[in-house]
């Protein structure tokens, strides 16, 4: 993917994750190559299931993984792209008309924003905001698969939208954060559209594909098909529920949980030696326990295909069509879970591949990880919508939520 050379083409990505706080900055090199110039990450303390429940934490995150990101791009910056989820995130499609007052002029720029705007205004809950719309195809006098309709000419605009809504009070709670944390929200998006913008190619997305961006608190939800998003949403379970459980199971702290699950863990069971062993001291014995591996994988496969069928669940109540993929890529921290490929094709029945951003320059062999899948996205995103709108001089949230409502494809 390239991006056109700008003026002013730095731009910063903040994945403010429930784990984890990750920000990246990067520009467009001579070749119109994303190029990350500095990164910076901090551990995340303030956000339950992808929702700010500490403020401060939240703020202190922030300050610290940007702080890490400038010291190492040897620069500071004010403007920022921020990643959401949550299980409040919800989205659906809809479409929109309008009338053309010139017709043989042919489709203006104002008329796409303006058709646009007013599909974004049908049928929205009155506590839900509107943080991202997705054309998915323009339609001129009923004649339907337009990308760019402008300059064509008839009497009447329609587009069909993929529209992606979020609880009003996730994403001012959010805002406020990044704004204590002295930034500034250029945008808001939904982290498994950002993910989905780093990693798919577009082969990808024409034929068919279920992109699952599991994290800490959420796993984000993305199905594209013919080359156009057709549904996003989150479930409220990924990683930290994984070790939640074998805290549980084992009787461990948490803290040594994480390290079974990173050091000896597995999400398919049938993959393990039945014979392997590892001790472990739990928290009501004061000697050490042998644990088995494949009692280890049981209890991670039991909760991964949970979260296989809350997402399959989701899927199916949203899409008249659900199998309008034919592959699944997985992303995100847990994505490194081993033998979690395996479980994902034996649950869907379709070929499971790990994401990783692609094209980037800069840190190449440290940013190719599924782990930074949603920050490399929204840098992508950042340089493009630099690209077409260019940062302007008003700064007011609702600003932001206009300017994106503006963007054709990302």
């Amino acid at each position: 993917m390239g991006f056109k050379s700008g003026k002013a083409r730095i731009v910063t990505g903040l994945d403010v994750g429930t784990t984890k706080v990750c920000a990246l900055i990067g520009h467009a090199d001579e070749n119109g190559q994303l190029r990350v110039l500095g990164m910076g990450s901090s551990p995340s303390q303030g956000l339950r299931r992808g929702n700010v429940v500490d403020i401060d934490r939240t703020v202190q995150a922030i300050q610290q993984s940007v702080g890490k990101a400038e010291q190492m791009a040897g620069l500071a910056v004010r403007d920022v792209y921020v990643g959401i989820a949550g299980a409040h995130i919800i989205s659906q499609n809809s479409k929109a008309m309008i009338e053309i007052t010139n017709p043989l002029r042919g489709v203006h720029s104002r008329d796409i924003h303006r058709v646009l705007d007013r599909v974004k205004k049908i049928h929205i809950p009155e506590d839900r905001q509107v943080i991202d719309v997705i054309p998915q195809e323009f339609i001129c006098n009923d004649q339907g698969g337009y990308e760019n309709p402008e300059t064509v000419a008839c009497s009447k605009l329609e587009v069909r939208a993929h529209l992606v809504l979020a609880a009003k009070t996730a994403v001012q709670n959010l805002l406020r954060c990044v704004s204590q944390a002295g930034c500034r929200s250029r945008g808001v998006l939904l982290e498994a559209v950002a993910s989905a913008t780093a990693i798919l190619g577009e082969s990808e997305k024409h034929l068919g594909v279920l992109l699952l961006d599991i994290g800490g608190g959420t796993t984000d939800v993305a199905v594209f098909s013919g080359g156009n998003i057709q549904h996003s949403g989150v479930v409220p379970y990924a990683g930290d529920n994984i070790t939640n459980d074998i805290a549980h199971a084992l009787k461990v702290s948490r803290f040594d949980a994480e390290n079974i699950k990173k050091k000896y863990g597995c999400a398919f069971a049938e993959m393990t030696d039945p014979n392997a062993t590892f001790d472990v001291t739990g928290v009501f014995e004061s000697k050490r326990m042998c644990i088995s591996r494949r009692h280890l994988a049981e209890v991670i496969q039991a909760r991964c295909e949970e979260i296989f069928e809350l997402v399959q669940r989701q899927i199916e109540s949203a899409l008249h069509r659900p199998k309008l993929f034919s592959g699944v890529v997985l992303t995100g921290g847990t994505a490194l879970m081993p033998g979690l490929v395996e479980l994902a094709e034996s649950f869907f029945h379709l070929p499971v591949k790990v994401g990783v951003p692609q094209n980037v320059q800069g840190m190449s062999g440290v940013l190719q990880s599924p782990i930074y899948s949603t920050g490399i996205g929204l840098l992508m995103h950042g340089l493009k919508s630099h690209a077409v709108h260019g940062f302007g001089n008003g700064h007011s949230v609702r600003h932001f939520f206009k300017m994106l409502s503006s963007i054709i494809d990302l």
